[in-house]
């Protein structure tokens, strides 16, 4: 039995038992990291260089790594990085060199990245640290509500036209524009979180609502042209521990959480979550809440993989797993060969498990690339072999 990549991607999701093969997503390579600038050299980048053309819209996309990669699942959607109309301006004079997001507050630098020399925006900061520098930004540009972009056309016609283009290749899920929590701390700062959700826990309900309605707005008009997969990011832990206490992570986040996934599923949409760092603590309520699939894993934060997936397995999908900043990074490629197993077989188990990087490619070594690739294919058929 050979399943399609879409039939292998909603099976997996599903939690309808094994698959033909483990399912392969990714975030694919950071264009200013040296894994990205090995692959251009390497041969590879001209060798799977390919566009699909969407017959209806004669657009053609860009899905060269995807193909490297022999990807079944991709977050890439036809309504594009616009969804809200993100702005920038200078920072203030204390903020020297950096750029503020008008939104949101969060401060960014444009800095050369060690390995490659090559610009990149690191987040540096948050400015909206009161309520009063808060208010005066949406008083002046728009809350988050009014800065969704309504010239994006959410038509099922423009939905099925990508879907069709990409069938051969992978199966596309959509981006949702915000990262709730994530997004609250960048524009206000750890410090501020922790002052206000004792002194003003109103103040930070009114920003998680805020971006909260943005999400779940687009979730509809994402449902009404068709998609049936959404993903978002919201960073919830450090390494080796979480952000915020179960008390705060239950007052603060889920609620706003929740509401998103009640609303995806009442759309008929599946919704998948990436969050880095130690979040086990979190799963069980996110569960609860109606999460389908969780992105990242990341083995250097602690995450129990086995664990989560002996409790949760039967009400959750994983996606990730595989040790980034970790083996991938500085280990050897039978190191490499011996991660991709051993995570598989932790996670692979009656399905429910997308085998991919915990995060984005920055700086793995090309040998190792191309250790995982070849490893990934090497054990991903069911029945697992282990």
């Amino acid at each position: 039995m050979t399943l399609s990549k879409r039939e292998r991607v909603f099976k997996v999701l599903e939690l309808n038992g094994e698959p033909d093969m483990v399912p392969i997503h990714l975030f694919g390579f950071e264009q200013t990291g040296s894994s990205f600038q090995a692959f251009k050299e390497s041969g590879e980048m001209e060798k799977y260089r390919s566009y699909a053309k969407d017959k209806i819209s004669n657009i053609k996309y860009y899905i060269t790594e995807q193909r490297f990669w022999n990807a079944d699942l991709y977050g890439m959607d036809p309504f594009g990085e616009n969804k809200i109309k993100i702005r920038y301006e200078n920072a203030p004079p204390e903020y020297s060199g950096c750029r503020l997001n008008r939104m949101d507050g969060r401060l960014y630098k444009t800095v050369k990245q060690v390995n490659t020399g090559l610009e990149y925006a690191w987040y540096v900061g948050g400015y909206f640290t009161t309520p009063e520098i808060l208010y005066s930004y949406w008083d002046q540009y728009g809350r988050p509500t009014e800065w969704i972009n309504d010239k994006v056309k959410y038509s099922p016609q423009k939905w099925e036209g990508f879907v069709e283009a990409l069938a051969p290749y992978f199966y596309p899920m959509a981006n949702l524009p915000l990262n709730p929590s994530e997004v609250l701390i960048g524009g206000i700062s750890f410090t501020r979180f922790a002052y206000y959700i004792r002194k003003n826990p109103k103040f930070i309900h009114e920003i998680m609502d805020e971006y909260t309605k943005v999400n779940i707005e687009v979730i509809k008009r994402l449902a009404e042209a068709g998609v049936d997969i959404v993903m978002f990011g919201d960073d919830l832990g450090y390494k080796e521990k979480g952000f915020f206490s179960l008390k705060v992570f239950r007052e603060f986040i889920l609620p706003y959480h929740k509401r998103m996934y009640e609303t995806c599923k009442k759309n008929g949409i599946l919704v998948v979550l990436h969050s880095c760092g130690k979040i086990d603590q979190y799963l069980p309520d996110l569960v609860d809440a109606g999460l389908n699939c969780i992105q990242s894993l990341e083995a250097t934060a602690g995450v129990d993989l086995a664990g989560l997936k002996e409790s949760l397995g039967d009400r959750l999908c994983f996606m990730g797993g595989l040790d980034s900043s970790g083996i991938l990074t500085s280990g050897t490629p039978e190191d490499v060969d011996k991660n991709v197993r051993s995570t598989i077989k932790k996670a692979g188990k009656n399905g429910g498990y997308f085998v991919g990087p915990s995060h984005d490619i920055l700086n793995i070594p090309w040998d190792n690339i191309l250790a995982m690739r070849a490893a990934i294919e090497k054990y991903r058929k069911y029945p697992l072999k282990f």
